[in-house]
């Protein structure tokens, strides 16, 4: 849509929880490398009931692999790590820390009604039932 400042707030939020439902989709079909995989289940999280909001790989200046996972635990967690180029071994685990605090979780903030947290969460939460 090109005029996102134009559209009323449903209308946003539609768009920000359609975003986060396909790359949450994506990831749980296409999975993430193994070594990730491993990381999550050593640190306790279940990967097929988790989502990613966020996942990059190799994208030029950080690390090869680096994002963002909500836990069905309803915990936030950024990771960064540097795989191998066939995405089959861990080099090394950089970042993996706890970032809940930095989402706001509200249904009805004013001005923006859902936020991007709650949203999460809501996707987190209809994936699971499914």
């Amino acid at each position: 849509m090109k005029n996102k400042r134009r559209l009323n707030v449903q209308q946003q939020i539609e768009l920000k929880k359609d975003s986060i439902l396909k790359e949450a989709k994506y990831w749980r079909e296409n999975r993430i490398p193994k070594p990730l995989e491993k990381i999550f289940s050593e640190k306790g999280i279940e990967i097929d009931q988790s989502i990613l909001l966020n996942y990059e790989q190799d994208f030029p200046g950080i690390c090869t692999d680096e994002g963002l996972i909500l836990t069905s635990e309803k915990v936030f967690y950024k990771f960064e790590a540097d795989l191998n180029s066939e995405k089959t071994e861990l080099i090394e685990l950089y970042l993996f820390i706890d970032i809940s605090d930095q989402f706001e979780i509200n249904e009805h903030k004013k001005g923006i009604g859902k936020t991007y947290g709650f949203l999460a969460i809501e996707i987190l939460n209809e994936l699971n039932r499914k």
